[in-house]
C-alpha cells in the first residue's frame, strides 16, 4: 500500500519505513519519525513547486509558510480540516518532545496517518496519478506485532536453553557446544537493543540453540544404533525362542520337548 510513495521520492518513502517499524513496535517514537516524515513529503512539494525553504525550517515552519499554504490549498485542494489537522499535529508532536507525556494508541496512529494520506492523494490527484488506496486495518494488523513476537521469540528461546542446560548439567553435551552455548548473548545484553534488533538476535540465538539440540539428537540416535547394532543377534536369538516355543505349545502337551528341533526348525523358516 505504501510502497507507492516511492514515487514521490525515496527519502518520503524511507522516512515511511520508519514510520512503520515504531508502529510494529508501538513505539512512542513513532510521533518523531511522523514528523519527520511530513517535513519531508512538505520538503518535496516545494521542490515541485519551486517554493524556496531555509535549511533551519521546522515542520511547523514550513506548514506556515504562505506560499506552501496557497499550493496546498489552490492548487492540490487540500481542504482546511486537513491543512489544520496537520498543523495541530505538528504542536502535539513538538509538546511530546519536550514534555515526553504522549504514549502511543492505534487511534492516534489511524487518525494522523490519515491526514498524511490526504495530502499525499491530493497530490497524486494533481499529478492525475493513481492514489493510494487506505485501510485502516492493515494498520490495525501490525500494531504492536514486534512486541508481541518478542515476546514468543524469548519464550522460544527460554525453552530451548532450558533443555540443553538440562543436557549439560547430565554430561551429554559436548565441550564446544558447551562453549557456543556460553558465547550467546545473555538476556539483558539482548534487551539494551530496540525491539527490532532484540528480533533479529532472538532468530539468531534460536536457530544457534536449534542446531545444537540438533546435533545432541543426532548423536543419540547414532549411540542408539550402534547399541542395537551390538545387541542385534541377541534380538534375534529371543525372537526365534519366542517363535518356537510359541509354536510347539500343542507339542509339548503330546510330548514332543526336543527344543534344540524346534529352534533349528524356526532358524530354517528365518533362513538365519
Amino acid at each position: 500500500m505504501f510502497e507507492k510513495l516511492n514515487q514521490i521520492s525515496d527519502r518520503v518513502f524511507n522516512r515511511y519505513v520508519t514510520v512503520e517499524k515504531n508502529i510494529k513496535a508501538a513505539s512512542n517514537s513513532f510521533y518523531d519519525s511522523y514528523l519527520d516524515m511530513v517535513e519531508e513529503l512538505l520538503k518535496f512539494l516545494a521542490i515541485s513547486d519551486n517554493i524556496e525553504l531555509t535549511a533551519r525550517m521546522t515542520c511547523g515552519d514550513i506548514l506556515h509558510n504562505l506560499e506552501i499554504k496557497a499550493f496546498l490549498s489552490d492548487d492540490l485542494l487540500v481542504d482546511e480540516y486537513t491543512y489544520c489537522k496537520l498543523c495541530d499535529y505538528t504542536l502535539k508532536i513538538n509538546a511530546h518532545k519536550h514534555k515526553m507525556e504522549k504514549n502511543i494508541q492505534i487511534e492516534t496512529v489511524i487518525n494522523y496517518l490519515r491526514i498524511f494520506i490526504n495530502v499525499v492523494n491530493a497530490f497524486f490527484a494533481y499529478k492525475k496519478t493513481e492514489k493510494i488506496q487506505y485501510d485502516d486495518n492493515s494498520i490495525i494488523e501490525i500494531f504492536g506485532v514486534s512486541e508481541k513476537e518478542n515476546a514468543s521469540l524469548k519464550a522460544e528461546m527460554q525453552k530451548l536453553k532450558d533443555e540443553l542446560l538440562s543436557s549439560g548439567e547430565s554430561g551429554k553435551m559436548k565441550e564446544t557446544v558447551i562453549e557456543t552455548y556460553k558465547n550467546l548473548l545473555s538476556q539483558s545484553e539482548i534487551d539494551k537493543l530496540s525491539l527490532e534488533d532484540q528480533n533479529e538476535e532472538l532468530q539468531r540465538q534460536i536457530s544457534v540453540l536449534k542446531d545444537i539440540k540438533l546435533s545432541s539428537m543426532e548423536e543419540k540416535l547414532n549411540k542408539t544404533i550402534d547399541l542395537l547394532l551390538e545387541l542385534k543377534p541377541a534380538i534375534v536369538e529371543n525372537r526365534i525362542l519366542t517363535k518356537a516355543v510359541g509354536r510347539k505349545v500343542g507339542g509339548m502337551i503330546s510330548g514332543d520337548t526336543n527344543i534344540e528341533k524346534w529352534i533349528a526348525d524356526e532358524k530354517d523358516k528365518e533362513q538365519i
